[in-house]
């Protein structure tokens, strides 16, 4: 098949992967994913734990603009205004698993025991989130702006961990950990996110070989990497670590967007995707 007809969907995570770690900033790889967009060599979509609000305000700093997202750990999938996945090109939001207020109502519901361990987004303030994320006030509050998961932190034992776990999973409701907090989600994840956008490319270019390339540095990413045609392990400086044997899967030279820089331009080099410097 022609170089040209290869094009690559590029799954990527944001915090400790695309984003740095502490800053937040995507510099320099901001000035990569404009040349991929710029010369429509291929898309590239984040796919995070973050929530639709807060992925908005960081569209324009991350050089991405408006475009198919996945937001809260695979589920939530947003189609923008102009982009056909499926029978219309009008803007689309995709709920995979369940809604907030479900999962809130399951988090009320559990005995006092468990959910006194449990710190989640709904029981902090703005301030809160704030401190304990790292975020400035206007993006705690976007964070808290929440559609289908709950981000939580865990203050009990590993056993009453897995005895929540059990509770939750009878309400079809799963735990994943990220990079810094666990996530309450329903059954959606990102790698069943990635899958259904991947499909619907196939489909709208039957004359090019569509590729999957997905780059994150938590435990929530790990199943994504693997899925994907091909995967890339960040290391993550929170001391999160995360591993695969799997031969597709390969772990970047650095953390954060320097990472990312260099894992893209190794494996298009490999794929003979050439971008010209403009």
């Amino acid at each position: 098949m022609p170089e040209s007809c290869l094009y690559p969907l590029i799954f990527t995570d944001l915090d400790g992967t695309l984003l740095d770690h502490n800053s937040y900033s995507a510099k320099p790889a901001d000035l990569l994913i404009r040349r991929i967009i710029g010369q429509s060599i291929g898309s590239v979509i984040p796919i995070t734990s973050k929530t639709r609000a807060e992925l908005r305000s960081l569209q324009n700093s991350i050089a991405i603009g408006e475009t198919i997202s996945v937001t809260e750990n695979g589920s939530v999938i947003y189609v923008p205004p102009g982009y056909s996945l499926g029978q219309t090109s009008d803007p689309q939001v995709t709920l995979l698993g369940s809604g907030y207020s479900e999962i809130l109502d399951r988090i009320a519901g559990l005995p006092k025991l468990l959910r006194q361990h449990i710190r989640g987004f709904a029981d902090m303030s703005g301030a809160e989130v704030s401190e304990a994320t790292g975020l400035g006030i206007d993006e705690s509050v976007l964070a808290k702006q929440r559609e289908a998961s709950e981000p939580f932190l865990w203050s009990g034992s590993d056993e009453a961990l897995e005895e929540l776990r059990s509770i939750m999973a009878e309400a079809n409701i799963r735990i994943q950990r990220g990079g810094r907090f666990y996530h309450f989600t329903g059954h959606a994840t990102k790698e069943q996110a990635m899958a259904r956008i991947k499909t619907s490319f196939v489909e709208q270019k039957p004359d090019c070989e569509v590729i999957s390339i997905a780059l994150g540095d938590g435990p929530n990413d790990l199943g994504m990497i693997e899925a994907a045609d091909f995967g890339t392990i960040m290391p993550n400086p929170a001391g999160v670590t995360i591993g695969s044997s799997k031969p597709h899967v390969r772990t970047a030279a650095a953390p954060g967007p320097e990472g990312w820089v260099l894992a893209i331009s190794e494996l298009f080099a490999e794929l003979g995707i050439i971008l010209s410097e403009s």
